[in-house]
């Protein structure tokens, strides 16, 4: 107190490292000297601010202070950053202030300086603190609960907020969430959002975080939110993924992949989702509450179940999907029991449309979803997996027998087709539909014309074995048309 003018009795403290180090310093010291003085000493000139003169921001941590309940953030360890023992400022000011501050900023301000003061008084009891635990406090499980409903119940950010205490219930028969419709309706409508047991787990533990008599989702404490008790989603989602981050060793979470997540996003990947299952724009429609719009105009909410480029790398199965898309019609002719493919391929590709068609043959309840073609779509996408489609051929990829993968070194093989180096006409992967038969019509003629000028020996030689090639495969659309 002395040496600091009674500004802090921490300088010597020996759970602090430079203040061990200065406690050891004047150990020696006194020692090597043997000056020292047991008699009274003079009272410091320091004396702390008058009620009065305290801010705002005083006051709300001298009350936060003085409650036997609130726990004191410390870190747990030495590091490049802090002591162990030293309060988590950041932290600690996201507890006492709901957000992150700089009231106890390490710059010279004497304000700053009272106030880190009275709250390393406090720490010097070990009882009022608890250390950090890396990201594992209220505001992350706040988030955590938040990011689960929104995912999964494609609800928006405003009707999230309007959920009440006591909001589980049945809607027809099904656990649904009860909220508020906000967007687009001045009456605040009273809606249902049906969901699965995890949602009710994430609302029941919100439910047990929240310091409000009504609301489920608020601030961490009640000084934050402009006096309504609300939060920022978008902030608390960029935290939520900065924290799992920054904390992976201590935590064994996966990383986050770095980019920008907004509510709207969890609402519009859910639909993509939902869009593609077998009566999905029914459903689509009840639980984005865009029925009304449905009723009159007789549309799906195309904004969010459509999927668009900007989301297809978020999904790994779209390519699968738009390959799928493309098979349709195949699928439905070669139910009708035609021949609808040549080449090499076309005996493995004749035989998953045929199983296909025997999945959907052999359940009644498939049966009568056929006219859904979204449900085709699925069941496709499941069977051809790995369909690449080409302009001149479409490729059944199986590297055991891709003709492409000659081309290639022995340890770079059988990761993908080289669509570049295809043997259309020889490759056991190949298969050729009508669609490709004006190409290869094409080649024939181009090949037909160029073996009329002089060419030389070896040119055309090449000319004449590609021509055979080429020939082969449009005698196979001959046969095809003929059978037709």
């Amino acid at each position: 107190m002395l040496a600091t003018n009674g500004r802090t009795h921490v300088l010597f403290a020996a759970e602090n490292r430079l203040g061990l180090k200065r406690r050891q310093r004047v150990l020696a010291w006194l020692a090597d000297t043997g000056r020292s003085h047991t008699g009274p000493v003079r009272v410091p000139s320091f004396a702390p601010p008058a009620d009065e003169r305290l801010t705002h921001n005083d006051r709300v941590l001298r009350e936060w202070l003085e409650n036997q309940d609130n726990l004191i953030p410390v870190h747990p360890v030495d590091d490049q950053v802090a002591w162990a023992g030293e309060p988590n400022w950041t932290e600690l000011a996201r507890l006492v202030y709901g957000q992150p501050s700089n009231v106890f900023g390490h710059g010279n301000k004497a304000r700053a300086e009272q106030r880190r003061q009275w709250v390393c008084e406090v720490a010097r009891d070990p009882n009022p603190t608890i250390a950090t635990d890396h990201g594992l406090n209220l505001r992350m499980l706040r988030a955590a609960c938040y990011v689960f409903v929104a995912a999964l119940t494609a609800m928006r950010d405003s009707e999230i907020h309007e959920i009440e205490r006591g909001a589980l219930t049945q809607y027809y028969g099904a656990p649904a969430l009860a909220s508020r419709k906000v967007k687009g309706d001045d009456s605040s409508p009273r809606g249902y959002w049906w969901n699965i047991e995890p949602v009710a787990q994430a609302i029941a533990v919100a439910e047990q975080l929240t310091w409000h008599d009504t609301r489920v989702f608020t601030a961490v404490t009640p000084l934050a939110g402009g006096g309504h008790g609300g939060f920022d989603a978008a902030r608390d989602i960029d935290n939520f993924i900065a924290t799992v981050n920054t904390n992976r060793e201590h935590t064994g979470l996966e990383d986050i992949p770095e980019a920008l997540v907004r509510p709207h996003m969890f609402r519009h990947t859910m639909s993509i989702i939902a869009a593609q299952e077998p009566d999905g724009e029914i459903t689509l429609g009840l639980q984005l509450k865009h029925a009304a719009r449905r009723a009159m105009a007789n549309r799906t909410p195309l904004a969010y179940g459509k999927p668009d480029a900007r989301w297809a790398k978020e999904f790994d199965n779209q390519l699968q999907v738009a390959a799928a898309k493309k098979l349709v019609s195949l699928l439905q002719a070669r139910r009708a029991g035609q021949v609808i493919a040549v080449g090499p391929g076309a005996a493995r590709f004749h035989a998953g449309l045929d199983k296909v068609n025997d999945v959907i043959e052999q359940s009644a309840t498939l049966r009568v979803q056929i006219a859904d073609e979204r449900l085709e779509i699925t069941l496709l996408r499941d069977e051809f997996a790995d369909l690449h489609l080409g302009t001149v051929n479409h490729c059944l990829w199986n590297a055991p027998t891709a003709e492409c993968q000659n081309q290639l070194p022995p340890d770079q093989r059988g990761q993908a087709p080289l669509l570049g180096a295809c043997q259309p006409s020889r490759c056991r992967n190949s298969v050729l539909t009508l669609a490709h038969e004006p190409i290869w019509r094409m080649e024939e003629a181009a090949l037909v014309s160029l073996l009329k000028r002089k060419l030389s020996k070896p040119r055309r030689e090449q000319a004449l074995a590609r021509l055979a090639e080429v020939r082969s495969a449009t005698a196979e659309f001959n046969k095809m048309r003929e059978n037709a």
